[in-house]
């Protein structure tokens, strides 16, 4: 049996749409929510499974007791950043006080602090090397940051299909990418809706990298609601993105039962030894024109 390493985006997905959208209580917690992620945590519960929570600060903030009840049952916490604002798109010290900031939500809400980062949208690029530093310097022992997709805008070059040392200026840590298939990203969100079961298994390596989100484990139909007298650019948008998320969402959890057939299901932490003893000699940098080597 396989080992493959279980990941979720604790985010709340009508906080980052009604943001989008202007509404004015964008930041209030959502009904929704509660209901998506007890729909994770059972399903984990009926598989025997451990996962990595990587804790939106902002999210964390609205729903501490969520966030308690997901450590509780023995996933492990980590850090998503604070207010979900791409890498690329803040300067050095903005992503810095961001992280900082995560820490310290999650680390007060869980008793833990987090070892594990992952970027917004995968936003660590080749704009923005010099965050891995700050990754390192604000003391974490891996990231997961890197998925190689087309729709990651100026994306690192040359990004393996199995984990591996980054060797930055502060140091050192565990690049832990999500996983893909030559060509083909499988390893979760919309490419779980889209591509045939079958490719995404055979692509599966051991101690590849899942990542999904709560809504997509949603009971009900995602609904954005729309500011008072919205515009058309607001319709479109609150349409196409509760039209996008809401396609072949109930998906997700059946290929996960069947992906579980056959692989344990772990959290970062837990297979730390395994990914060390195996890939341990696989050590990379990052090129000025942001290419490993």
């Amino acid at each position: 049996m396989g080992t493959l390493l279980l990941s979720i985006d604790f985010e709340d997905w009508h906080q980052l749409v009604h943001r989008r959208l202007g509404r004015a209580d964008w930041n209030r917690p959502h009904p929704a929510f509660a209901p998506q992620v007890n729909a994770v945590l059972d399903l984990l519960d009926e598989l025997d499974a451990r996962a990595t929570f990587f804790f939106l600060g902002m999210t964390v903030e609205n729903y501490p007791e969520l966030v308690a009840e997901a450590v509780a049952r023995g996933h492990e916490p980590a850090s998503h950043g604070y207010a979900h604002v791409r890498v690329h798109e803040q300067t050095r010290e903005e992503f810095r006080r961001d992280l900082e900031r995560s820490v310290d939500v999650i680390e007060r809400a869980t008793g833990s602090r987090p070892t594990a980062y992952r970027a917004p949208a995968f936003s660590i690029n080749r704009q923005t090397p010099w965050a891995y530093d700050e990754v390192v310097a604000a003391g974490f022992r891996s990231d997961s940051s890197q998925y190689d997709s087309p729709r990651v805008p100026d994306r690192i070059d040359g990004i393996p299909d199995d984990p591996y040392r980054l060797r930055v200026a502060g140091g050192e840590l565990w690049e832990l990418p999500v996983a893909t298939w030559g060509p083909l990203p499988i390893g979760g969100g919309s490419y779980w809706r889209l591509l045939p079961a079958r490719v995404i298994e055979h692509g599966l390596r051991d101690l590849s990298v899942l990542y999904f989100h709560p809504y997509e484990f949603a009971p009900a139909p995602l609904r954005a609601e729309l500011p008072a007298s919205p515009t058309p650019r607001q319709r479109a948008t609150a349409s196409a993105r509760a039209l996008w998320r809401n396609s072949g969402r109930g998906l997700v959890a059946s290929r996960l039962r069947q992906i579980a057939r056959s692989h344990r299901l772990v959290s970062y932490d837990q297979a730390h030894a395994d990914i060390v003893r195996h890939h341990g000699s696989r050590s990379r940098s990052l090129s000025e024109g942001g290419v490993l080597v």
